[in-house]
């Protein structure tokens, strides 16, 4: 066992509408299991507006040393922004674990290639690894807001994809699967997109024009299972930048695969680099997405944390 697990206290929070319900199910049968197994744990269902208090009172004042996260991509996005202060972990020695079973999961895609779940072999086998976050400092109504991010921020049709997919409590993704949701959302979002002007500031680099996404990648999944950032790696200290170039709506059709099989770097006219920071502002504001949330608009100021983060892997011979 990489990590120990089996000697430290685990404390466990569960999204019970994660999945359109799947993971309440899914964690009232799995609770058997960690019992049988002889892990120590305690848990929680999350209580909106109040998982930082829970998140930090299970770690600061009830001892947890393991944060398991039972849920999506927002389910994960609350728990970073909870576990990271000021640029570091509120408790040395804590360790994060993810068990997906949210509708989209698409930063599982790339932490569990290949498998559906597997948390026990997950706490049995697993193993330590610092990883990067995204930092992001947004425009909210009048004032600015600063989160993390695990995997993803882009603006344009990506952040209008998730607010329309999230909208009416995420009804759409309780009627449909998760990559079929996202994926008719973003049809639907494509052929009525308003573009606006953009400018991105890098280092000795300013990039303008109108775009249908314009993304800033720490992991490579988006969207349902969109590969948009396929040259992404956790910890390397750099955001994957992709920018799509504004197409005609029926040679977006044409393209709209590729942006499921990793293609969509080799589109005539995109750009992809990599960046450890970036400002972005548009001549209107638009919306932004961060781990499949949208939480405001731009303009945002965005900033790689390196290797900040500890997650348990499974180790690269078991994916």
């Amino acid at each position: 066992m990489g990590a120990q697990i089996k000697d430290k206290l685990i404390y466990c929070i569960v999204n019970p509408d994660a999945g359109g319900g799947k993971s309440r199910r899914w964690w009232q049968s799995t609770m058997p299991d960690l019992d049988r197994c002889g892990y120590h744990y305690f848990w929680d269902y999350m209580q909106p507006g109040q998982i930082e208090s829970q998140v930090r009172t299970a770690i600061l004042e009830q001892g947890a040393e393991v944060m398991v996260v039972v849920g999506g991509d927002g389910s994960i996005f609350e728990v970073v922004n909870a576990v990271v202060c000021r640029d570091a972990l509120i408790k040395e020695g804590l360790i994060i674990a993810v068990a997906p079973t949210g509708s989209a999961c698409d930063f599982a895609r790339q932490i569990f290639p290949g498998r559906q779940n597997g948390l026990l072999p997950l706490l049995d086998q697993g193993e330590v690894r610092l990883v990067d976050l995204g930092h992001c400092r947004f425009q909210c109504g009048e004032q600015f807001e600063e989160k993390y991010y695990i995997n993803s921020f882009d603006t344009g049709v990506g952040a209008d994809t998730c607010f329309g997919v999230n909208a009416k409590k995420g009804r759409i993704k309780k009627l449909l699967n998760g990559r079929l949701a996202f994926m008719l959302t973003a049809l639907k979002v494509l052929m009525t997109y308003q573009y606006r002007h953009t400018v991105i500031e890098l280092d000795r680099r300013k990039i303008e024009g109108e775009f249908i996404i314009t993304g800033l990648g720490n992991g490579s999944y988006i969207g349902g299972g969109m590969k948009l950032f396929p040259q992404a790696s956790l910890d390397d200290g750099l955001l994957d930048l992709l920018l799509i170039p504004r197409k005609r709506r029926m040679e977006i059709l044409r393209l709209f695969p590729k942006v499921y099989s990793g293609e969509a770097i080799h589109i005539d006219g995109v750009t992809y680099l990599q960046t450890d920071h970036a400002t972005i502002t548009t001549e209107q504001p638009i919306n932004i997405e961060l781990d499949g949330e949208v939480p405001g608009t731009t303009a945002a100021q965005l900033r790689v944390v390196p290797q900040v983060l500890p997650l348990l892997l499974f180790p690269p011979s078991l994916t």
